[in-house]
């Protein structure tokens, strides 16, 4: 940001006396930023834009990643703007300053504003919308809060995410729900092949599928909707981990056809750390126990799922500033940069001898997020290797079905860092041939 930008954003700060004040004032530079970045380029299609490097070099100057190394893990945490840090620091002083008097008075008109913000871009309710932690709580609260009995099946997959699969493991030990792991093919020929492997573990004690929208190991995107009516057809509901999904592809939450969905809002919808969103369909509202006991709420208030105790609101407004600048740059841009990102380096990797690339190759199965595996090297050797001659921060991802380095770009990542990661994918086949 530069000076002149900063005085003038904290001037605005400085002007603000309440919370809900705050939250009405704050319009950072990195938002203005992208709609006049936009406005400049009128009626683009967004798969010519998304490779327009001058664009998306003046539209994310508000990060500043380390010069240390090049970061090609935004996957598991994708900082913040710069702005949105800012709005955060600031609202943090300004309660700190205004002390009780803000959590008593003010704190419910920003978590409010939040909820609608979020709401917005999921384009639900904010009736059917809680702010919690991360994917984690939100998944949890899901699982563990639904009333099973014994014999009762939940469906899962062969590559959830870890923390949900211990959710799950949890109830069964706990209420006797019966758990049935299914096994999702890496590069399906069809949705249909993906939807066929739930139907076949159907039967009519079925009550819950635990589908992951986006598949943390590899990207592959999974056919939500279409699994969502399977589902609904036998009598089953369905839960959805967006953790990597949400505010990366393109899709509005009643898209997916789903009954809850849970999301960390500090990976794609690049919000502070601590910010995570649960969605319950409205009529199931009522089915959920809440992990923290709250009987202050009525059982059909969103708000029962989201009982923390005191927490710091501070993220909340900068979670609103996060939401103005997704907007601001679109989904559907914000995709096609992401998805061009991983096409750059994941089409070249595959003309390389003995190298694989297991995320789909389809664009309608992926987004940014992908893995890379060279024959005979083991994944953290080979993200170890990067780092280390290369100076390329990845992850090694060691699981029972996908063996391979996680690669994930972010918005911040230039082309040029992409095109160093392929020399140094070319440079590690050719060492450990």
């Amino acid at each position: 940001m530069s000076t002149m930008h900063r005085r003038a954003f904290l001037a605005n700060l400085s002007r603000a006396t309440t919370g809900a004040a705050l939250v009405s004032t704050l319009l950072a530079a990195s938002t203005r930023r992208a709609s006049a970045a936009l406005a400049e380029r009128p009626g683009i299609a967004r798969e010519i834009l998304a490779a327009d490097e001058p664009f998306w070099r003046d539209l994310t100057r508000d990060w500043a990643p380390t010069p240390e190394f090049i970061n090609l893990e935004y996957g598991y945490f994708h900082a913040a703007p710069l702005p949105v840090l800012e709005v955060e620091l600031r609202a943090a002083r300004e309660i700190n300053r205004r002390n009780s008097y803000y959590k008593r008075h003010e704190m419910r008109a920003d978590q409010e504003a939040a909820r609608t913000a979020l709401a917005r871009v999921a384009g639900t309710s904010p009736e059917e919308i809680a702010i919690v932690r991360n994917a984690t709580e939100a998944l949890n609260t899901v699982i563990l809060g639904l009333d099973l009995a014994p014999g009762d099946e939940i469906i899962y997959s062969d590559q959830d995410y870890g923390s949900m699969v211990e959710a799950m493991q949890q109830k069964a030990t706990r209420h006797g729900v019966v758990l049935k792991q299914i096994a999702i093919p890496l590069h399906p020929s069809s949705d249909e092949e993906v939807v066929a492997a739930f139907a076949a573990a159907i039967t009519p004690r079925t009550r819950l599928l635990h589908v992951t929208h986006m598949i943390n190991l590899t990207g592959h995107i999974l056919p939500v909707k279409k699994i969502s009516d399977l589902a609904h057809a036998h009598g089953a509901e369905v839960v959805v981990d967006a953790a990597h999904s949400f505010a990366h592809v393109d899709f509005k939450v009643p898209d997916l056809g789903c009954d809850y969905l849970g999301t960390s809002l500090h990976k794609w919808m690049c919000s502070p750390l601590g910010m995570g969103m649960l969605y319950v369909r409205r009529e199931q509202i009522k089915k959920v126990w809440p992990l923290l006991a709250d009987t202050r709420r009525g059982l059909e208030d969103i708000r029962k799922l989201e009982h923390l105790g005191t927490r710091p609101e501070s993220a909340h407004l900068g979670l609103v500033e996060a939401v103005r600048f997704h907007e601001a740059i679109g989904s559907a841009r914000k995709l096609a940069r992401l998805r061009h990102l991983h096409r750059t380096w994941a089409d070249a990797a595959r003309a390389i001898p003995g190298v694989s690339v297991l995320t789909p190759k389809d664009p309608a199965r992926h987004g940014g997020v992908g893995n890379i595996a060279i024959a005979g090297v083991a994944p953290h050797a080979l993200a170890d290797y990067w780092m280390k001659e290369h100076n390329i921060f990845t992850v090694g991802i060691e699981h029972p079905i996908v063996k391979g380095v996680r690669v994930t770009p972010g918005l911040p990542t230039p082309r040029a860092h992409v095109d160093l990661f392929i020399s140094a994918i070319q440079t590690a086949a050719k060492r450990f041939a």
